[in-house]
């Protein structure tokens, strides 16, 4: 068996000197590579966490139900056009009827109130004519489906006793002709306004 146990002939003069300045190896302050390598894992899992966290965060803002600036103002199909929403129908029926299917849509044949909106109906309207909630009795004034009279804003041609929007502007026929149509509604900005006062 050897002797472990050394004196001080066996240790080399030099180290003997310096004995209060050599580390320890308890205490070694050598980064050995293995340390060096788990310390980096440890920094790139923390890296990593905190980018899944954030996604994570941010994945559940964007799930929740969007406020109400984000909702369409107008339903599937419709066009929006200063604060009213219009359907152009494909089909082609008479006016009765026309006034009957917007009924069922809580809308009405289109009152047209303004030029631009005359602009806009134009516009899209395509080459078909299209009925408009414009009707008389024969004689008597024109009304629009809410009972109001009309205000002279557009001339109508023609002595039909139901009015359609044509290239040309406003036009009239009798109701039993087909035809397509536009209905409207205010949007749904409109809808929570006028809501809100009542």
């Amino acid at each position: 068996m050897h002797d472990t146990s050394y004196t001080e002939k066996d240790v080399p003069t030099e180290l003997l000197a310096n004995l209060g300045s050599l580390p320890s190896r308890k205490h070694s302050s050598t980064v050995t590579p293995n340390r060096a390598l788990v310390f980096s894992t440890i920094i790139c899992l923390t890296i990593m966490v905190g980018i899944i966290a954030a996604v994570s965060v941010t994945g559940i803002k964007f799930q929740q139900k969007p406020s109400e600036c984000f909702e369409v103002a107008c339903p599937e199909n419709w066009i929006g056009f200063q604060r009213k929403c219009f359907y152009f129908s494909d089909d082609m029926k008479n006016w009765t009827f026309s006034k009957r299917f917007c009924d069922s849509l809580d809308a009405d044949l289109v009152k047209v109130e303004t030029l631009q909106e005359m602009d806009f109906l134009l516009r899209y309207k395509g080459p078909s004519d299209h009925w408009i909630g414009l009707s008389r009795e024969h004689g008597q004034p024109w009304k629009w489906t809410n009972g109001t009279e009309w205000t002279s804003k557009f001339s109508i041609r023609g002595r039909g006793e139901c009015a359609y929007v044509n290239d040309k502007g406003i036009s009239s026929a009798r109701p039993y002709t087909e035809r397509k149509w536009i209905c409207s509604k205010p949007d749904i900005y409109a809808q929570m306004r006028m809501q809100s006062l009542t």
